[in-house]
């Protein structure tokens, strides 16, 4: 028969659904399924009941079949193994489906006397480390939909693969190198400083490359390449058994893999850098890992596992939708999803739309690969203060599209796109390690969060676009969260966001042992925030509206510039912004406003003041102090007060005081005052300046 559904017939494999008899169910089950593969049905359909499996012999599907558990339980015999599988592909199994039923572990019954972590134990496991020599891990096209996976001593499902080194050996090719190039033409070498060669030939005649038809160059077993390995290309090129040139796969990225061509004895690599590895530096391998390709697992129910809900260790083209992962708890990680072993192999993996909560540590953690979508999840509270999503510094290319977080923790230090995400409650780190890594943060919602920047290289993070919304509820409820911007390490850019509403102590939080100044702020909104701060660094086009002060944070080296930007204090009793120990001070082309009270005092500048075309404006004047105040401690060499414009309503206001008892070049002209006055010393050059209607002398 070819097509069609086959039941699965209990008395005929002897198998039975009550509960009982694993050695014998499982086998039964094994022997329909290849009968039925080899009679040509496409589908197994168990009688519903609860099969017993034996942790000896897992169910193994069939290629181009599914089977249709009909609602049934496969559970696990109890047991004291270290691993075991429900069920498993490790044949290289292609269009195998799973569907509709449940899968129960031992969890609670297994036996841990022996010691050891118990891991191991999985609901379906999907290739293996050490797969069967007559099996293999290049599944594809597997599907896993409509099941409940529960109580496993290790993971619900767990993708595996096996690290395929072939030679040359790591060692012989790290002492290979020599400067030049091949010609990917000809394949002959040619003189090139800007690129280097293996010396060493890679045989196509191994076991492995013929097994599988292709070959790469990988990582160690942490995915790392060397410290030495600084390009991220390589060009292959193959040769007939004659010698003569067959053709060249150029550009080349590690972590792919190279198909061999049909006539290949032999190839050698060329690097597309100009320095010589170190023989400790270059830690490449030359490797044919097996692993699977387009799984897909949706709609399923995966919770009360010890240690991962789903694990990925080297996989490529996986989907997991709609699934709904809680409760992992028991051993680490303890992750509703963890993408880790395997490195750069895990690759174009989606997870969309998936509900995540109540995990004892992550969500979802990712550890290493690259080109990783994560779009439309849930994530909500972890146990004990985990993280609900933590990319590692190792990810490359991850995409974190219109996620929902709630109560929730956020670490991002790989290179990452966080985009259109709603959070609430939520605090999100973002850290780094590696300086061409850029990490985007771009028009997210922050409602009572608090975003960390912590990266070590300057310019690499950029948060664009994004709005972050305090209410009473963060004042109450969050107060563990207590601001909304903790900023540490070398400074980034800020731009196009809006900030409204206070905070438990004020918006943003540096101390001077972990903040560098050069902060960049454009176009930025900071609307009811009692004090949002100023950071050493440039804030351009920006607006604080009904705020009260503007505490300086900067040190002694440090430049504070202040450009096209409008601030607008509803504080009566206060100086607006008090600059000490800082570098320089610009302020340009900015309105200021405050009901009364110095807008700017001046302690200690060790070399400059600009104020150039301002709009200072008391619109009060109860208090008659003056609007900009230079005080003694001023060390500067230059103060520069040009073509602004000072507005009170009380005349015996002071728009400028200069108290400084030093002698730097100071400038004040072309101003205009209304209802204030000029204080000096002597020691001014003053031109030019209109004082309520008249020029000063």
């Amino acid at each position: 028969m070819v097509g069609g559904s086959y039941v699965l017939e209990l008395d005929r494999w002897k198998i039975n659904n009550n509960g009982t008899d694993a050695v014998n169910t499982s086998l039964g089950i094994n022997n329909a399924l290849d009968w039925a593969s080899h009679e040509g049905f496409l589908e197994v359909i168990f009688p519903k009941g609860k099969y017993l499996i034996d942790e000896n012999n897992p169910i193994k599907p069939q290629s181009n079949m599914t089977l249709n558990l009909g609602g049934s339980t496969l559970r696990i015999r109890d047991n004291s193994l270290q691993g075991y599988s429900v069920i498993s592909f490790h044949n290289n199994q292609q269009y195998s489906r799973i569907t509709n039923g449940k899968i129960e572990g031992d969890r609670y019954t297994h036996d841990y006397s022996i010691g050891g972590t118990h891991e191991g134990g999985y609901g379906i496991q999907i290739g293996s480390f050490t797969p069967p020599a007559n099996g293999g891990n290049n599944t594809k096209y597997i599907s896993i939909d409509n099941l409940e996976i529960f109580n496993c001593t290790g993971d619900a499902i767990s993708l595996n693969s096996t690290f395929g080194q072939i030679f040359p050996t790591p060692v012989s090719l790290a002492n290979s190198w020599e400067t030049g190039g091949i010609s990917t033409t000809n394949g002959t070498l040619t003189n090139n400083p800007n690129k280097i060669r293996s010396k060493l030939k890679i045989d196509m005649n191994q076991p492995a490359i013929i097994k599988y038809g292709y070959f790469g160059l990988y990582g160690n077993g942490f995915g790392n390449l060397g410290s030495d390995i600084i390009s991220d290309f390589y060009d292959i090129i193959f040769y007939k058994s004659d010698n003569s040139f067959l053709l060249t796969r150029a550009q080349v990225q590690f972590f792919e893999e190279v198909e061999v061509p049909i006539g290949a004895n032999y190839a050698r690599i060329v690097l597309h850098q100009s320095n010589l590895p170190g023989s400790n530096n270059c830690l490449i391998n030359v490797r044919v890992p097996s692993f699977s390709q387009y799984v897909f697992i949706e709609k399923c129910n995966l919770h009360h596992c010890r240690r991962q809900g789903i694990t990925i260790a080297g996989a490529k083209n996986i989907y997991l939708r709609n699934n709904h992962v809680h409760h992992i708890n028991g051993t680490p990680p303890q992750a509703a999803i963890d993408i880790e072993d395997g490195y750069d192999l895990n690759q174009f993996i989606y997870i969309s739309q998936n509900n995540f909560h109540d995990n004892r540590s992550y969500n979802v953690i990712v550890v290493n690969g690259k080109k990783i979508f994560i779009e439309n999840n849930r994530f909500s509270n972890t146990l004990s203060g985990g993280v609900s999503l933590a990319v590692n510094a190792g990810a490359d290319k991850v995409t974190v599209y219109n996620n929902d977080f709630h109560i929730a923790k956020v670490i991002l230090a790989g290179n990452i796109l966080f985009s259109n995400n709603n959070l609430y409650a939520t605090q999100v780190s973002i850290l780094g390690e590696y300086n061409n890594r850029p990490i985007n943060v771009t028009d997210n919602l922050f409602h009572n969060c608090k975003l960390i920047i912590d990266n070590p290289f300057s310019y690499l993070v950029q948060i664009n676009g994004c709005r972050f919304y305090n209410d009473s509820d963060k004042l109450n409820a969050f107060s563990n969260l207590q601001w909304t911007l903790e900023l540490k390490n070398k400074p980034q850019s800020i731009l196009n966001c809006s900030f409204q509403g206070l905070d438990v102590y004020y918006l943003t939080y540096t101390t001077n042992t972990t903040f560098n100044g050069g902060w960049i702020f454009e176009n930025t909104t900071f609307q009811n925030v009692k004090n949002p701060a100023l950071l050493a660094g440039f804030y351009r086009s920006c607006t604080f509206k009904d705020i009260d002060l503007l505490t300086v944070f900067s040190k002694d080296f440090d430049i504070l510039e202040l450009s096209s930007c409008n601030i607008i204090s509803k504080d009566l009793n206060n100086s607006l912004i008090t600059v000490n120990n800082i570098k320089s001070l610009i302020i340009k082309n900015c309105y200021i406003e405050k009901p009364n009270n110095t807008l700017i005092k001046i302690q200690n500048i060790t070399d400059e003041l600009q104020l150039i075309n301002n709009n200072f404006k008391v619109i009060n004047n109860t208090l008659t102090r003056p609007i900009v105040l230079l005080e003694p401690s001023f060390s500067g060499n230059l103060i520069n007060i040009e073509s602004n414009t000072f507005t009170t309503k009380n005349s015996n206001q002071v728009g400028i005081q200069n108290s400084t008892i030093n002698d730097p070049l100071i400038v004040i002209r072309n101003n205009i005052l209304q209802k204030s006055t000029i204080s000096t010393n002597g020691k001014e050059i003053i031109q030019n300046n209109i004082v309520d209607g008249k020029l000063l002398p």
